[in-house]
């Protein structure tokens, strides 16, 4: 599985991720070991939240997100929750525990985390239907700041 992440995380060199940029290509793996890819989420609005284990605001804003996901998942809206610097089995279990209906990814070499310049848990980063990224939020967000952002790119 290691392997298959070095690979991914080789194929681009890191780019800065400011706003209306092209998003960071992800280099992560989701549960099952398989290489995510920003190409995944093509055509759709990403909601990335970077999330770091033992992080009560972290967890605290997953219903936020939920929230929003499930309001616009109809309209193309997809979330890719990745822990950062953990392991499979630890976002295993918060994802079983909170009943979350979005995939989850472990970055745990923290090379995504770089890539999207997140320094701070947790970051939510909002990436339009074209790859570029629309939004950053640092801490926790209210409900209504990441509906607004969501909205304006539907």
């Amino acid at each position: 599985m290691l392997a298959a992440l070095l690979l991914v995380a080789c194929d681009e060199a890191p780019r800065q991720a400011g706003r209306n940029a092209s998003a960071p290509e992800i280099a992560a793996l989701n549960l099952d070991g398989r290489p995510v890819r920003l190409a995944d989420y093509a055509g759709k609005v990403l909601i990335i939240n970077f999330w770091l284990g033992g992080c009560a605001a972290c967890v605290q804003e997953l219903p936020v997100i939920e929230a929003v996901h499930r309001e616009h998942r109809d309209r193309g809206v997809v979330v890719l929750a990745v822990n950062v610097g953990g392991n499979a089995d630890m976002a295993r279990q918060l994802a079983a525990e909170r009943g979350n209906g979005f995939e989850n990814a472990v970055d745990e070499l923290s090379l995504t985390a770089t890539r999207y310049e997140v320094g701070v848990f947790p970051t939510v980063v909002v990436v339009d239907r074209a790859g570029r990224l629309r939004a950053r939020m640092v801490g926790q967000i209210p409900k209504a700041t990441l509906e607004a952002k969501v909205a304006a790119l539907l």
